[in-house]
């Protein structure tokens, strides 16, 4: 619990910063960064650890013992990247999971996918909800939400190690493709 609330609030900061200016070259207003706060920490509350809860669920549900870690060695980059260039690159940590099942059986590659796609699928509908409640209350909050729900699905499901994109491609690449689909077209959309 600890480590996924200090990610949180370094996620927070981060995004704050990057949405307050250039970076420390290129202009940044720390009076924008207070009032990003609390926006960035809500948006984060779902979109982060709404991600995470369900890498850790389904895990869990599937049998595994599982539970989230920070990196402190990549967190730092959350803050670093977003004062220096202006933007987030956030690696914060990852649900850990145990190779050996407490209890139940299954097929290891279907596991490895469902664990995998549950986190940007988490996203993918709360930027789908997000998307709703924009339209409907006309609102830029609620862009945002949507925004960034849907980037971070569509970050999270990129080919790369150690993504989630890369395991579910690795496991079923004809299930992966229309998921990464769906959260590039919410991107799209939404920019």
């Amino acid at each position: 619990m600890i480590d996924i609330v200090i990610s949180l609030v370094v996620l927070s900061l981060g995004f704050s910063i990057a949405m307050a200016g250039r970076g420390i070259v290129g202009g940044l207003r720390w009076d924008l960064v207070v009032a990003y706060l609390p926006l960035t920490a809500f948006v984060l509350f779902f979109a982060f650890i709404g991600h995470e809860f369900a890498h850790r669920q389904v895990a869990r549900r599937l049998g595994y013992v599982a539970m989230y870690q920070a990196d402190y060695t990549l967190l730092p980059l959350a803050v670093i990247f977003p004062l220096l260039f202006g933007f987030v690159f956030a690696a914060p940590g990852a649900v850990v999971i145990s190779p050996f099942r407490l209890y139940g059986y299954g097929d290891e590659k279907r596991d490895v996918f469902l664990i995998s796609a549950a986190g940007p699928l988490t996203n993918i509908a709360f930027a789908v909800a997000g998307a709703a409640l924009m339209t409907a209350l006309r609102s830029e909050i609620w862009w945002f939400f949507a925004y960034i729900n849907a980037w971070l699905a569509l970050f999270n499901l990129l080919p790369i190690p150690p993504l989630d994109g890369s395991k579910m491609i690795r496991t079923s690449p004809a299930m992966w493709l229309p998921i990464i689909a769906v959260a590039a077209l919410l991107v799209l959309w939404l920019w």
